[in-house]
C-alpha cells in the first residue's frame, strides 16, 4: 500500500550538530575546499528529524525552475537562484528557467494570498517578513518510497495592508528565502543575519547560509527526488 507523509511545520530555533562525517571533501579540490571556513551552520533537516533531509542530486542538475509570469517574480526568482548558486564553492548547484511548469522541479508563484492550509499529504514551510509579505514552500513525500511526490512549490504573497513598493521590496528577499527551502534547507535559522532567518530582511547570504547549504549538499539525502517527466 502506498502512503504519504503529512507534516505542517512550526519553526523554532534549532542547532545542527555537525560531525566529522559531514565534512566530506569535494572531489578534485582538496580537503575542505568546498566549505566556508570558520563558519557556523544551522539545522537543515526538518524540525530536528534527521530522517527528513533532502537535497537535489547531481543527476538533476541543472534544476528546472518555473516562475509564474507575474510582475517581478521571474526576475526575483532568477536573482535568488543566482544567489544560491554563488553560495557554493564546488559548483554543486546549477539551474535553468523553464516556461513549462509541468516539467519543473521547483515552481514559484505569486498568488493573491498564501495557501496556509496545505493540500492533503503536503508538508508546509512558512516564512514571514516585517509585515510586508509572506512565503510558503510546500512538498509531499511518499512514505513507502521515501521520495518527494511532485515538485517543490514556493509561494510569495503580499499582506493586504502592504503598499506596492514595500511588497515589491519584500518579494526580492522572501523569494530567496523560500527558494532556500525548495533547495533543501528545511529549517529556519535562529540568526537574524541569515537569509533563512524566520523573518528575513534582505537578499544576501551570510556565512552561515553558505556553510549550511554547502554541508547539506555533501551529506546523504534521506529523501529521493520526485520522478521527472
Amino acid at each position: 500500500m502506498t502512503g504519504h507523509a503529512v507534516f505542517v511545520r512550526a519553526f523554532g530555533p534549532l542547532l545542527l550538530a555537525v560531525g566529522g562525517a559531514l565534512l566530506a571533501a569535494c572531489h578534485d579540490t582538496g580537503p575542505g575546499q568546498c566549505f566556508e571556513p570558520a563558519a557556523t551552520p544551522y539545522n537543515f533537516d526538518l524540525n530536528g528529524d534527521t530522517n527528513i533531509v533532502f537535497h537535489w542530486p547531481a543527476s538533476y542538475m541543472p534544476l528546472r525552475v518555473y516562475a509564474e509570469s507575474v510582475g517581478d517574480l521571474p526576475a526575483d526568482t532568477r536573482n535568488a537562484m543566482n544567489l544560491w548558486v554563488s553560495g557554493f564553492r564546488c559548483r554543486e548547484l546549477s539551474y535553468v528557467m523553464t516556461s513549462d511548469s509541468t516539467r519543473a522541479d521547483i515552481i514559484v508563484r505569486n498568488p493573491a494570498s498564501l495557501p496556509f492550509a496545505p493540500p492533503a499529504r503536503m508538508l508546509q514551510l512558512h516564512g514571514d517578513s516585517v509585515g510586508a509579505c509572506q512565503g510558503v514552500t510546500q512538498f509531499a513525500t511518499d512514505a513507502d518510497t521515501a521520495a518527494l511526490v511532485g515538485p517543490m512549490r514556493s509561494y510569495v504573497a503580499a499582506y493586504v495592508s502592504a503598499d506596492s513598493a514595500s511588497a515589491a521590496s519584500c518579494f526580492h528577499f522572501m523569494t530567496g528565502h523560500e527558494l532556500g527551502h525548495a533547495l533543501g534547507l528545511l529549517s529556519e535559522s535562529p540568526n537574524p543575519g541569515d537569509l533563512m532567518y524566520t523573518t528575513p530582511t534582505g537578499l544576501a547570504l551570510s556565512e552561515s547560509d553558505r556553510y549550511s547549504i554547502q554541508l547539506l549538499y555533501h551529506v546523504a539525502s534521506k529523501l529521493g527526488p520526485p520522478a521527472r517527466q
